[in-house]
């Protein structure tokens, strides 16, 4: 009765332990096979041919090493062996026989109800030289090692169960879990922390000396095995068990989510680029419309520099033309009477400077006192004969200007003047009939020339 109790409570635990795992964890703890052995005991069977073995690398353990485990004692062999390297280099026995690092050996005794889990640990460095065995968080032996001794690379194997295998005097025959082997030499602080926070806590936690643990117990769970060697499910931990799973499944919710919001940052994160990548180009073309505007501009700066260069020429070409028409204005009321010329004083002679003095002079005294009277041929020709100033050109009074007209002030001041601003333009030309002719034609062209204009 008692074998079928303890057969149903050992399947019980186990079908409980599988449903909570499936239901926890599923399928998305994939990467995490090598954290659930975490939560896996071995089991030795009592017989020489029941171990675990392989080959590490044991170069970061050349001068320091620590290795911790719990062990529950149910062997029958006289030294009952929990792990082993070759040349009795290091060996842990569950009953204290034997604790052995680099060939220094313990015989030690440990007081442990057989059956029940404890905690046991062995640690050594070349620098203190000295191997110190614990049990439960209590130093219980130390030896003092050879100088210059060191954890050498041969004989590489490590023998979890036996000695180097099929030794019956040596066979584990228990339970064994959370071996580890740490590069480090523990502190006696740290181990009584190992082992007064309980089995249970040591495999759901993170090591505090994770860094320095370099043989892991959920690597090991995964190596082959000789003999009947079984995965042991560690029934005293299914509450921190659970609580860890539950821990889990909360931290892969929360790696859900915070994957989402990653999605949804990289969503907007892609959107934002997206329109930073528009506004670049919005503003390039900016940039292209404000540069094409600067260069129109500039050309407009420079047609309205041309343009005002070009009205101030056409400003003074205006200005030049109003000067010629005040010019020809004034010339149109001149009204040179060429045939002057053709009296005697003047005709076929060299104009002088007393001619043309005489041309400019000679009314001063007389055209005043002309004012009033209708010139007639009668007329001048009584002035001529009565004039007391020699060579007086009465012949400019037969020009359209004046002749069969009454004369007035206007007409004084024209025959004062209108001989002023050419006269001496005339001095050394012989004044012919055709030069007479000539200058008559070239004024009559200029006067109707002008009315056209105007």
């Amino acid at each position: 009765l008692t074998y079928h109790l303890q057969f149903v409570s050992h399947f019980w635990a186990m079908f409980v332990f599988l449903s909570i795992v499936t239901l926890l964890i599923g399928s998305s703890l994939g990467a995490t096979g090598s954290l659930l052995n975490k939560f896996k005991g071995l089991k030795f069977a009592d017989d020489a041919n029941s171990y675990v073995q392989y080959t590490p690398d044991w170069s970061p353990f050349a001068n320091v090493f620590s290795a911790c485990v719990w062990i529950k004692d149910l062997g029958s062999a006289a030294q009952r062996t929990v792990y082993y390297k070759g040349s009795d280099e290091l060996i842990m026995t569950a009953n204290g026989g034997y604790s052995t690092v680099v060939q220094s050996h313990q015989r030690l005794q440990i007081s442990v109800s057989k059956g029940t889990w404890f905690h046991q640990c062995s640690t050594w460095s070349s620098s203190t030289r000295n191997h110190r065995v614990y049990v439960n968080g209590v130093q219980i032996g130390a030896k003092q090692t050879a100088s210059g001794k060191s954890i050498t690379s041969t004989h590489r194997e490590l023998t979890l169960g036996n000695q180097r295998g099929i030794y019956s005097a040596w066979q584990f025959g228990g339970e064994m879990a959370y071996l580890n082997f740490y590069a480090i030499e523990l502190s006696a602080s740290d181990i009584a922390s190992m082992a007064q926070q309980g089995m249970c806590s040591n495999i759901a936690d993170e090591d505090k000396n994770e860094h320095y643990r370099i043989i892991k117990w959920e690597d090991l769970v995964e190596l082959g095995r000789s003999g009947t060697v079984t995965d042991l499910i560690l029934t005293e931990c299914l509450e921190d068990i659970f609580s860890k799973l539950a821990e889990l499944k909360e931290c892969q919710a929360d790696k859900v989510e915070k994957e989402q919001e990653l999605e949804d940052l990289s969503t907007r994160f892609n959107s934002t680029l997206a329109d930073l990548e528009e506004k670049e180009q919005e503003l390039e073309d900016l940039s292209t419309r404000f540069n094409s505007t600067v260069a129109e501009l500039e050309e407009t700066k420079a047609d309205k520099f041309e343009m005002k260069e070009e009205l101030d020429d056409i400003s003074a070409r205006l200005n030049s033309t109003v000067a010629e028409l005040e010019q020809v204005t004034a010339n149109r009321n001149s009204s040179w009477d060429w045939d002057i010329f053709l009296a005697e004083q003047f005709l076929d002679q060299n104009l002088t400077a007393e001619h043309a003095q005489l041309l400019r002079s000679t009314w001063d005294d007389i055209a005043e006192a002309l004012v009033g009277i209708r010139i007639t041929d009668e007329f001048i020709k009584l002035l001529s004969r009565v004039d007391r100033v020699e060579d007086r050109p009465w012949s400019i009074l037969y020009s359209d200007n004046y002749f069969e007209a009454v004369f007035t002030q206007e007409m004084a001041e024209r025959v004062t003047s209108i001989w002023d601003e050419i006269s001496e333009k005339l001095v050394g030309v012989t004044m012919s009939r055709g030069v007479i002719e000539l200058l008559n034609y070239v004024t009559e062209k200029a006067n109707c020339d002008t009315d056209t204009y105007s």
